[in-house]
């Protein structure tokens, strides 16, 4: 599938005037700083237009998890993720992020004039959908795998096939990608040792290469 964001093909002048349709607002967030908490009512629905975010989740014991990585032209918000009573949900940016939030009720009620562009967005909203309902389905992959060696090797293999090579830079720190894998760290980091000396894999910080 080729790389959808909220505006693909919806001119500039057209996304000028669906600011003011759908009272789009921006704000932008500093690391650390929580962007969006989830409710059970469907109100907005956020888009990534710079810097970086990741979803958590916290259930009633009060165990936080990492739910999704969010980065530029991620959508987020309860239309995409409808929350449980049991969980609390809330995205939080972990570097100077840059946001913009669109209403979701002017979304999916049609504007008098039926404009070519509302129609698009709600196209791309479907496209985006499906698109992270095939990553939640790696991810759960991922996580379904027998060993931390495993869920690391198959984490590596599915963001190379992403950036159609093997060679790039973990986009989360180390401690994020433990959570993300459900897997404790110290275990994560002596398993990335291991294959760096077994030849499989080379790493300089967050940067990783895959060997074979």
């Amino acid at each position: 599938m080729e790389h959808i964001t909220l505006f693909t093909d919806i001119l500039p002048e057209e996304q000028e005037r669906m600011r003011v349709c759908f009272k789009v607002r921006e704000a932008v967030f500093q690391n650390g700083e929580t962007i969006m908490e989830y409710s059970s009512s469907m109100k907005k629905i956020g888009l990534i237009q710079e810097g970086r975010a990741v979803l958590y989740c916290c259930d009633e014991d009060g165990n936080e998890y990492v739910i999704d990585e969010l980065n530029k032209d991620s959508v987020f918000g309860e239309p995409f993720l409808l929350p449980s009573d049991s969980q609390h949900y809330y995205v939080c940016a972990t570097t100077v992020t840059k946001v913009m939030f669109i209403d979701y009720e002017h979304v999916i009620k049609r504007c008098e004039n039926a404009c070519h562009h509302h129609s698009q967005m709600v196209s791309n909203l479907l496209q985006m959908t499906a698109l992270r309902s095939r990553q939640q389905t790696d991810r759960i992959y991922m996580l379904s795998r027998s060993s931390t060696r495993k869920k690391l090797m198959a984490y590596l293999h599915s963001l190379a096939a992403e950036k159609n090579t093997g060679k790039f830079k973990l986009p989360m720190s180390y401690t994020a990608l433990a959570q993300y894998l459900s897997v404790d760290r110290s275990a994560m980091m002596r398993e990335i040792k291991n294959l760096s000396d077994e030849g499989v894999l080379k790493r300089d910080g967050r940067n990783v290469e895959l060997l074979k």
